[in-house]
């Protein structure tokens, strides 16, 4: 099933935007309930997923928030997918163009690890889908300029919950 061809739209989230709804809108207070609701709805749903890479910086992560382990893990099955071959060929020359301008992290390029911010818009890129991310929009270096470059859309947390119609309202 196609889901694209439904209208559906599918939104692949990095590890800034998943560290974001952890810290603002945190999964046991009553007051997020609703978005915490929307986004396990849409991952049900296969419309809401993320990359084995952003599974695996989230399992690195050694501060004392375990959360987003946990739920990561509860909803695997659905929420992660695997980087097809399309994705890594497509990320490439995303590396390739972005390889001294800052985009990846020179740290983790010493040490030889793959970070997933290239195969993340790769991703998206191949399979049409629309890439949340925390990260600065005015920064040449950063995701959303260069998701924009590979016609990919990028939002963040705040026009995911706009895009999907939530908000918190006043009782009166």
């Amino acid at each position: 099933m196609d889901l694209f061809s439904e209208g559906n739209k599918v939104y692949v989230i990095d590890t800034s935007a998943l560290m974001r709804l952890d810290f603002n809108f945190k999964r046991g207070n009553p007051v997020f309930t609703a978005i915490w609701e929307e986004i396990e709805d849409l991952i049900r749903q296969g419309c809401f997923k993320t990359i084995d890479f952003v599974e695996q910086e989230i399992n690195e992560y050694r501060g004392k928030e375990v959360f987003l382990k946990d739920w990561i893990k509860k909803w695997r099955k659905l929420l992660v997918v695997d980087t097809d071959v399309a994705s890594f060929n497509a990320a490439k020359p995303i590396i390739n163009e972005e390889y001294n301008t800052g985009f990846l992290t020179p740290n983790k390029q010493a040490e030889g690890k793959e970070e997933a911010d290239p195969y993340l818009i790769g991703y998206c890129k191949v399979h049409n889908y629309v890439l949340i991310t925390d990260e600065n929009k005015l920064k040449p270096n950063r995701i959303p300029a260069v998701a924009h470059k590979n016609g990919v859309k990028c939002i963040d947390i705040y026009e995911f919950l706009q895009e999907r119609g939530l908000k918190m309202e006043r009782k009166r």
